[in-house]
Order: structure tokens, then C-alpha cells, then sequence
């Protein structure tokens, strides 16, 4: 998501989306140890198809069509979350777009439904931390030059 002012509109949101996730989670005991997530970023759609094609480019998704997470440090669990109560967590993971990464913390909310981890979290990035320009447009005035990445994971037991 990332606001921006249009000539003749004036504030809007631009909101992209990939549906192409896919990932796991091991727990050991009462700990979560590893986590893997890819984003395919060529899927990335956009709430205005003509602004598609310069977000792809932005991202240059042609060399770089991934977008990935890599937990880097367990994450313990108590009882409650054991038991299916809701529970914040933090994941310090590799996070990387655009080709580059860099290590975050990744604050998370997560619950156990029946066999389903459900997990769901925002983290704003600065687009040039991974080399993203703003993409521009002559319909563009300005655009923030960072936004959150938002998620919503569903793990289930394999």
C-alpha cells in the first residue's frame, strides 16, 4: 500500500497484490525453528491495471521474480498458543525483494485453528532499502517512498 496524490484525483491508495505465495513452518516442540516464504512478484497485480507494468519494472521482476522470507532466529511458544489461543510474536528473518536483503523483524500475530496456523502481520519497508524506485507517471504527483507489506498465511499440517 502506498499513498499517493493523482493530478485531477488527489489522494489515493495504491494497493498491490500477489496471490502467488507459498511456504512452511516446522515447529519443534514448542518452538517454531524455521520458516521459508516465496512470493512470486510476477503475479503482483495492482488496484489499476495501468499502474501494473511500471511496479513490475520498479521491481524488476524480470530478473528478480521473487520475493522471500527466511526466519533467522526460533520462535517459542507458550501453553496458550499450544492450546489455540492468539499470541504476538516478532519473526527476525532474511527478508528479501529485489534481489537484495536485509534482516528484519517482522511483528506477527498468529493463532492455531484446529490443524491451520493462522498468521497475519504488517511491516513497512522503505522501497530504497531494496533498490525500488517510486514508480512514476505523468498522472502522478507524488508517492510515499515506503509502505507496509501486509500478510495473511495459512500453514497446514502436511
Amino acid at each position: 500500500r502506498v499513498k499517493e496524490e493523482l493530478t485531477g484525483i488527489g489522494s489515493t491508495t495504491a494497493v498491490g497484490r500477489t496471490p502467488a505465495v507459498a511456504g512452511t513452518l516446522t515447529v519443534d516442540g514448542t518452538a517454531i525453528t524455521a520458516v521459508s516464504i516465496d512470493a512470486d512478484m510476477t503475479a503482483l497485480t495492482t488496484n489499476d491495471r495501468r499502474r501494473d507494468d511500471r511496479v513490475h519494472g520498479a521491481l524488476d521482476t524480470r530478473t528478480n521474480p521473487s520475493a522471500t522470507f527466511e526466519l533467522l532466529e526460533p520462535i517459542e511458544l507458550d501453553d496458550t498458543a499450544l492450546a489455540g489461543q492468539a499470541v504476538s510474536v516478532e519473526a527476525i528473518g532474511d527478508l528479501t525483494i529485489n534481489g537484495i536483503t536485509t534482516t528484519v523483524t517482522f511483528p506477527l500475530d498468529a493463532q492455531l485453528v484446529g490443524d491451520t496456523i493462522v498468521v497475519v502481520g504488517s511491516l513497512d519497508v522503505t522501497f530504497a532499502d531494496y533498490d525500488v524506485s517510486v514508480p512514476s507517471a505523468p498522472v502522478v504527483l507524488s508517492a510515499e517512498d515506503h509502505g507496509p507489506i501486509e500478510l495473511q498465511l495459512f500453514f497446514t499440517r502436511a
